[in-house]
């Protein structure tokens, strides 16, 4: 499929995922930085995951008509992102790592033959990062690889996504992104040679960040399992697998940690993982009747690497691939951002309207909140 973001976090991981390449934003103008080597990876031939303008998922037609194609500029090259559209048209949810350094920025929808429907900019001052983003060497597993942007104008005829307001972890999504491509059993990089159109996926979140790297980190030496670090917010885990037991990797890690999660052996020939130029893409949720946003994809981590450091061997289907079967993702939670998001946009979602009367049932009073 496609998608992926940058680094991981504390010392150990950020250099294992360094040393993997596991990077999200994607060089997607010039390769400016070979060590955001990208990573995706679906069942079959990648033209057999594209996405279109009105196309049905679950019966609802234009499902991911609101993913967001992101190509931006800093002083390191041009860059390209994913995101998603907020109900209201207003504002994107994308990856801190995706807008804590540019100076443009263009937005778009309905890519597809290499062209959009709709296009938009935004502004420098106008994107909002999340406030426990400290870059990604500190940062990028913590919870907090978020960020808002506000469209210069808003978009109209596109369904923006509510946000999920449950942790998430045990369910399946769908994942959607304008990343770079390759088949997960192929030995060789992901690329743009499909780069004229979105894909999608499916895949299960497993298990929290948090909990994995407790565990985790008590069989890996100077792992450095800090749970203060994972304040900010929560980040969801998924593996790549291809129905066999040796690709389960977060499954095998799970069983020689003390089982403190479950994680199955996938969605057969719909499991998909992100990749280079899928950050900030989004994965959704159903919930009998809308697609609903719950994570913001981070971060790829290769399976050889977090198998390697566990005693762990024949994870990794393909090593040059980053996202071949038996690699790892991450992605940021809505839910523990609701608050923030919130305060930003100043469109609740219906949770909040809800908690919002009852409070002021409660007190009978009402207060206008500042925006931020």
């Amino acid at each position: 499929m496609i998608f992926h973001s940058k680094q991981y976090k504390l010392t150990a991981m950020v250099a294992a995922l360094l040393a993997a390449g596991a990077a999200q934003a994607s060089s997607g103008l010039s390769a400016d930085l070979a060590k955001l080597e990208p990573m995706t990876g679906n069942t079959s031939t990648v033209s057999d995951w594209r996405f279109t303008v009105g196309q049905s998922f679950n019966g609802v037609a234009g499902a991911l008509d609101g993913v967001a194609r992101l190509s931006f500029t800093n002083a390191a090259g041009n860059w390209a992102c994913s995101g998603s559209l907020l109900a209201g048209g207003q504002y994107v949810l994308t990856a801190a790592h995706c807008a804590d350094n540019f100076s443009k920025m263009t937005v778009q929808f309905g890519w597809q033959g290499g062209s959009a429907a709709v296009t938009r900019n935004v502004a420098v001052g106008n994107a909002y990062v999340n406030k426990a983003w400290h870059g990604e060497e500190a940062s990028l597993d913590a919870g907090s690889d978020m960020a808002i942007l506000k469209l210069d104008t808003a978009v109209t005829g596109i369904k923006g996504y509510h946000l999920s307001t449950t942790n998430d972890v045990g369910k399946d999504y769908l994942m959607a992104g304008y990343g770079t491509t390759q088949k997960a059993t192929t030995n060789n990089p992901t690329n743009w040679g499909d780069g004229n159109y979105g894909h999608y996926g499916y895949n299960t979140f497993d298990v929290d960040s948090k909990t994995f790297n407790e565990a985790y980190g008590k069989s890996v030496a100077n792992w450095g399992y800090d749970p203060a670090f994972y304040a900010p917010g929560t980040t969801y885990m998924s593996d790549f697998d291809n129905g066999s037991a040796g690709q389960n990797t977060l499954g095998r890690i799970a069983d020689i940690t003390g089982k403190h999660w479950s994680s199955g052996t996938g969605r057969g020939a719909n499991e998909a993982l992100i990749a280079g130029g899928d950050s900030g893409g989004g994965d959704f949720v159903w919930n009998g009747t809308e697609w609903l946003l719950s994570g913001v994809h981070s971060w790829g981590w290769q399976g050889k690497s977090a198998c390697g450091l566990i005693g762990l061997a024949g994870c990794d289907v393909a090593d040059l691939n980053g996202s071949s079967f038996g690699d790892l993702s991450g992605s940021t939670a809505t839910y523990s951002h609701i608050g923030w998001i919130n305060s930003v946009t100043a469109v609740p979602e219906p949770e909040t309207y809800a908690m919002m009367l009852a409070g002021l049932a409660l007190v009978g009073v009402a207060r206008r909140r500042k925006q931020a």
